[in-house]
């Protein structure tokens, strides 16, 4: 009786897993059919196949950090989530409110443990072969452990090698186990799992350099992710070599100086050969708030090199007019909805390789990398006016990385809870108005960092720690 209500509460979870967000067709793949008992290998590609896996809603750390500024007129709008994360309050999340990110991840995530779980004894057919067998695995680990990177990062501390044993990191769900109630597991343990995924779906000769298209990984993907989680680790000599691999099966840039590239749907990314791993990122409440975008954050505008830059990073996402400078670009499909790129793409991976090359001391070679991104960035570029040297290669690698990758899904956020640890690049972030009064303050190590858990999870499995505030 216990293992029949087991198995039916599991088919009520997994048909709302596999409607969570709906499934749309992308280029020439098959979409989901929303098989809420998926059992064959038509079954689990229409998984893969799902659009959704690609459409991620994180643009809430970015708020969290200095690449964003609310004007005056936004910040006295009222209290609201938006001005609540932004200012790094103790109470984010209303009771009754959904963490989206959160809830979102392991939707996906059940998604992938159901595909693991079951592909050993899919139905006997034409497509069950054990290549595509291997490629369907290979595919679910990449997602997987791309959902638990961000999620460790968000909610956790940043890797310490002194203290990840212990930091608490996320639940770990391997399995599609509908009574699971796990506790947070360690920052190393998710670590662990997270390059474990990786490294089987990199050791599968079935799998090629890239996939039928940027949503479905191929290996290049599987070795930049490597790469970040190690970088993330603070393993440079691991993460220099996955960047290698990664670099050896994809490194072709966009130049972004004849190519005005800014997309506005996840089919946009198709188009850029830098993309490994499309993520697209799209935020709807911002707008129905405040009936704006946001401002460009003016250390990062400065860093940009202010609104007359020739950087093509600022002026294809921000706008250029007298009447709103620096103001985040509306969608050109729809104006009330934000949208940004969190792929995994070439110019991080060529990032990840200078800081490894940065921090060894060999300024010339990662010099050479960020002169090679920046021509593909700014227009008339002339590596001239830089003299790279041992003692300051790190900074222009680090400020290289800011303009880069700046609304990039946390990626900003993350460095900075890396930064925090010790390094020379530890800073306190200001929200000021516009008249200069400062109103919240964020300091380097704080536990502000770590983004709360929601009352509704907290609800949902008691197991699970909250974090400090």
């Amino acid at each position: 009786m216990q293992t029949i209500s087991k198995n039916i509460t599991t088919l009520l979870l997994l048909s709302v897993v596999f409607s969570f967000g709906g499934c749309k067709k992308f280029l020439s793949v098959t979409p989901s059919t929303q098989s809420v008992n998926p059992v064959t290998i038509k079954d689990f590609q229409e998984i893969l196949n799902s659009d959704s896996l690609s459409r991620t809603q994180f643009f809430p750390l970015d708020l969290m950090t200095d690449d964003v500024a609310l004007t005056d007129n936004q910040f006295n709008t009222g209290d609201n989530f938006y001005r609540r994360i932004y200012t790094w309050d103790a109470l984010i999340w209303n009771p009754a409110q959904i963490d989206f990110m959160y809830n979102y991840s392991y939707a996906k995530i059940l998604q992938m443990n159901v595909i693991l779980s079951r592909i050993d004894a899919a139905k006997k057919d034409a497509l069950n072969t054990p290549q595509t067998k291997n490629l369907i695995v290979s595919q679910a680990l990449t997602n997987r452990a791309w959902y638990y990177l961000q999620l460790v990062n968000t909610y956790g501390a940043a890797y310490d090698v002194s203290t990840s044993k212990t930091d608490p990191g996320v639940p770990l769900v391997l399995t599609p186990d509908a009574y699971a109630l796990p506790a947070r597991a360690s920052v190393e343990q998710v670590y662990g799992s997270i390059i474990s995924d990786l490294k089987k779906a990199a050791a599968n000769t079935d799998m090629p350099s890239k996939g039928i298209d940027i949503i479905h990984p191929g290996k290049a993907a599987v070795y930049g992710l490597l790469a970040r989680t190690y970088l993330y680790k603070g393993d440079y000599e691991s993460a220099s070599l996955f960047a290698d691999s990664a670099l050896t099966q994809e490194s072709r840039l966009l130049d972004l100086t004849q190519n005005p590239y800014m997309p506005n749907q996840l089919q946009d990314l198709n188009t850029n050969p830098e993309v490994l791993l499309g993520r697209i990122s799209s935020d709807e409440g911002f707008f129905k708030t405040y009936s704006n975008t946001f401002v460009i954050g003016g250390s990062l505008l400065d860093s940009l090199g202010g609104f007359s830059t020739a950087d093509k990073r600022f002026s294809n996402r921000f706008s250029t007019s007298r009447f709103s400078p620096g103001v985040y670009k509306q969608n050109q499909l729809n104006a009330q909805t934000m949208v940004f790129d969190n792929s995994v793409a070439v110019p991080e991976i060529m990032l990840i390789k200078a800081e490894c090359l940065a921090r060894k001391g060999d300024f010339s070679a990662a010099g050479d990398l960020l002169d090679k991104l920046r021509s593909s960035r700014i227009i008339n570029y002339s590596p001239s006016g830089r003299t790279y040297t041992a003692d300051n290669i790190l900074s222009y690698v680090i400020g290289e990385r800011r303009r880069e990758l700046c609304f990039h899904g946390g990626l900003r956020l993350f460095d900075l809870k890396r930064f925090n640890k010790g390094t020379p690049f530890r800073q306190s972030i200001l929200r000021t108005s516009y008249s200069g009064t400062n109103y919240a303050e964020l300091l380097p190590g704080s536990v502000l960092y770590l983004l709360p858990l929601s009352a509704y999870v907290l609800a949902a499995n008691p197991n699970i720690l909250q974090n400090p505030r």
